[in-house]
């Protein structure tokens, strides 16, 4: 999945996930795009997202 876009990721404190975009509009037009009627397309999505904000975790942590 591709992520190059995606400026920041934060996982705020009651569990929920904020993703800001260089380019938003764009990165709307990526997601409208996108076949969430998969399971197999929406569990990469979310694991994408998942793993970026467990890897800026551990940034934070060090």
């Amino acid at each position: 999945m591709d992520l190059f876009n995606i400026a920041e990721i934060k996982r705020l404190k009651d569990g929920a996930v904020e993703i800001k975009f260089f380019d938003r509009i764009r990165a709307l037009e990526k997601i409208q795009n996108m076949d969430f009627t998969s399971n197999e397309q929406s569990e990469t999505f979310y694991s994408a997202i998942q793993k970026g904000t467990s890897a800026f975790g551990e940034i934070l942590d060090e």
